[in-house]
């Protein structure tokens, strides 16, 4: 790799599975030191162990982005262990549990689904 983020801390939400745990590992595979946010704890636990595997640098922060004490928080925490924070990856995100047509979903399941997606980011 090219070491571009050598020095550098990117914040990964959503990094427990999927295209976050992706971007965490690419981050970290580039010299970032990485902070992984999720709400899950066991799927970013094991992202944040691969990237150290690696010899990487990183940190898992159990956090709701839903909640926007829980992100200040999350920011600071960050800001704590790594003392700076260059770049984040707004990943997280849910499709909701209920399936079906989204004019059918009960208000509750949809009012989770915008707050997650467009407040947490």
């Amino acid at each position: 790799m090219s070491g571009k983020f050598e020095g550098k801390v990117a914040l990964i939400t959503g990094g427990g599975s999927g295209i976050g745990r992706a971007t965490a590992l690419l981050f970290a595979k580039e010299g970032a030191k990485v902070a992984v946010a999720d709400v899950r704890m066991a799927g970013s636990e094991e992202t944040a162990r691969l990237i150290r595997d690696l010899g990487g640098a990183a940190i898992f922060f159990k956090a709701d982005l839903a909640v926007a004490a829980e992100v200040e928080a999350l920011v600071a925490k960050v800001m704590d262990a790594y003392g700076r924070l260059d770049c984040a990856h707004n990943n997280a995100g849910i499709a909701g549990a209920f399936r079906g047509p989204v004019h059918e979903w009960p208000e509750a399941v949809w009012d989770q689904v915008v707050t997650v997606n467009l407040k947490g980011v």
